[in-house]
Order: structure tokens, then sequence, then C-alpha cells
């Protein structure tokens, strides 16, 4: 991190994608949602195509990290997005139960936000400072 005069300048993606602070709005959450999906499907193809798949190898010996990594980014974007509705970032562990994973992405996803600043943060998609 660079440092200021002011403290060090964090970068939103990061902080999108492995802070737990703050709030991010409907749209930024489904668009991140969309990433992380498709990122955690081509690792999946990759393990289930086999010797046949063209990148099997590097998935067999990275993937269980990166997919472990999309589950942490995606418990993240969804405490920021239950942080902006004004719920307790604790109800995204929902995430980690299957089935349940699906219908909470898509609860959280079509939840209205709270307007204005409410007790997590100020607006939704700006870093807390």
């Amino acid at each position: 991190m660079a440092k200021t005069g002011t403290g060090p300048v964090r970068s939103p993606s990061l902080w999108l994608l492995f802070g737990l602070a703050g709030r991010i709005s409907r749209a930024i959450y489904w668009l991140c949602y969309f990433l992380l999906f498709c990122l955690q499907s081509a690792i999946a193809a990759q393990l289930i195509g086999g010797e046949a798949a063209s990148f099997h190898a590097l998935a067999v010996s990275v993937g269980p990290y990166l997919l472990l990594v999309v589950l942490y980014c995606t418990l993240a974007i969804s405490v920021k997005r239950l942080h902006d509705v004004g719920y307790s970032g604790f109800l995204a562990v929902a995430v980690l139960i299957p089935f349940l994973n699906v219908a909470f992405a898509i609860w959280v996803g079509i939840l209205p936000g709270s307007a204005g600043p409410n007790a997590y943060g100020d607006a939704p998609d700006t870093p807390p400072a």
C-alpha cells in the first residue's frame, strides 16, 4: 500500500472482493457475483473435464485454493450487501450451506438497500474510511 500524508491508500477493487466492512449496491453485488460464478465454473469445468481439459493439470494443483478464494470473496460481497440492507454480516454464513446458498444469493441480490447512511457506512459502493 502506498502511503500518503493522511494514511495508506487502499485499492477499491481489493476492498470490494476481500473487505468485510462497508456497503455495496445491488448492481455491484450482481456484477461481482457473476464474475465469481464464471471463475468458479471455469475451474470446476477443468477439474471435471479430466485429462482432456486443456488446463486440467493447472486446475488440479491450483484449483482448490482458487475455489477457497472465490468462496471467501462471495462471503465478503454478501456481507457488504447485507450491510447495505441494514442486516448483520453474520447472516452471510448461509453461503456455506448447500442449496440454501442459491436462495440466499437471490434474496440478498433483490433486497433494496437502506436509503442514506446506516450503521455500516455512509453510502454504498465506497470503501470505508
